[in-house]
């Protein structure tokens, strides 16, 4: 895997490549104000005010940084209670009026849940989590859980007496998936260094203003190369932008020993025009996509839901009508799945294969599909075949999807 960086206008482009196809294409405002928002930021929120038919409360963390003026975000009040998780869960309160309900003029320690989208402001927690590459050190815990994903007993068994010597009644540790096999030390490092940082916050915010940011994790783009994927997996990682490439050698090498001869700075070279970047946006934004076999995708993201349609096309008609058609619904669902990533599409998403009457052939169908989906690094879950026939599926939104972020025209940029 070949992951390119570049900068372009206001922002920075992400683009994975397995040498044949492009299979992610992320996108992040490269501006520092556009990091008011960032996923995982910690605020000294102000609750401005209590909606009960919503069960939430209003919070603000500050002015906007597109001089709107005071923000305020969703936090549900539900958010304010222990769970499962944290039993002994008490929100991190610097002023209360009364303890025992929440009321406007509280001021509370908040992080960054969720972006704005669109018309719906960001929302918040109270739930705070400090996150690395191998693990997430959670305050108000004190278990050490792991990934499900891991099924190895045995490197579970010999992680958690590795890990005994660094369990806390102060904090919780959560190993991600990426633990899975790494130097035990690496690991170890990490949660050394997360749970200075988790102190270092939490014994600073009683004494900080209300609006005041008392933690901004490393830009998004720096984060999504940390996890969305293994770092060995990359077989180089290039960029045409000095100030980049000095930002992944600190963070990749420095942090997480990155090979250095993996990292790649092109200084005679344009990224964009040697890997046809621009091309690779336009094909993503376009409404059609082509299919090697003639056939062809519709791609219709709409404000509740996005629509795959699958259509023959210039697909030959061939003698055997069912091979056919199988043939063509195996390679829309590969490319579906892939579009689907590149263009980071998320929340449900309906797929209208052409249609099959053969059971067989639907059953192996959601089965190769599943496969593919499995593949996603961002949660994504096949759900079924409605009666309708339409293969529906739901994504988790991690961003904006790519038709957000730019404008169409033309399937321009």
């Amino acid at each position: 895997m070949k992951r390119i960086v570049i900068r372009k206008d206001d922002k920075i482009l992400s683009v994975l490549s397995d040498g044949q196809s492009v299979r992610e294409l992320n996108v992040y405002d490269s501006d520092e104000s556009e990091r008011f928002y960032t996923i995982g930021a910690m605020y000294i929120g102000k609750v401005t005010n209590i909606v009960t038919n919503l069960n939430a409360a209003f919070v603000n963390i500050g002015n906007a940084p597109d001089g709107s003026g005071p923000t305020n975000c969703f936090l549900p009040l539900d958010d304010l209670e222990p769970n499962v998780n944290a039993p002994d869960f008490k929100p991190y309160f610097i002023k209360r009026n009364n303890p025992n309900k929440v009321c406007p003029g509280d001021e509370i320690l908040v992080q960054i849940h969720r972006e704005p989208i669109k018309t719906k402001p960001a929302s918040l927690t109270t739930h705070l989590s400090f996150p690395g590459r191998y693990a997430v050190i959670v305050p108000d815990s004190d278990a050490l859980s792991i990934s499900k994903k891991i099924t190895d007993n045995e490197w579970k068994t010999r992680i958690r007496t590795a890990l005994e010597p660094y369990k806390s009644t102060s904090y919780g540790i959560i190993l991600r998936t990426n633990a899975y096999e790494a130097d035990e030390s690496e690991v170890a490092d990490e949660i050394r260094h997360l749970t200075e940082v988790c102190k270092s916050v939490l014994d600073a915010a009683p004494f900080r203003t209300p609006f005041s940011c008392v933690y901004m994790p490393s830009p998004l783009w720096l984060s999504d190369l940390r996890d969305m994927r293994s770092l060995d997996e990359y077989d180089e990682i290039v960029t045409d932008d000095e100030t980049l490439y000095a930002q992944m050698k600190e963070y990749l090498i420095g942090e997480y020993h990155f090979p250095e001869e993996k990292l790649t700075l092109l200084q005679d070279a344009s990224a964009a025009a040697l890997y046809n970047i621009d091309r690779v946006l336009e094909d993503a934004l376009r409404k059609r996509v082509w299919l090697n076999s003639g056939a062809y995708l519709v791609v219709e993201p709409t404000e509740a839901l996005t629509v795959i349609d699958v259509n023959t096309g210039k697909a030959i008609n061939k003698k055997d009508m069912r091979t056919h058609i199988y043939s063509i619904n195996r390679e829309a669902a590969a490319e579906a799945a892939r579009q689907i990533r590149l263009r980071d599409l998320s929340g449900i998403i309906l797929i209208d294969f052409i249609n099959m009457p053969d059971k067989n052939d639907k059953a192996e169908l959601m089965k190769y599909l599943g496969s593919i989906l499995e593949q996603d690094p961002v949660k994504t879950t096949l759900v079924g075949i409605s009666k309708l026939d339409l293969v529906e599926i739901t994504r988790q939104k991690v961003r904006k999807p790519l038709h957000e972020v730019f404008r169409q025209t033309n399937g321009q940029m």
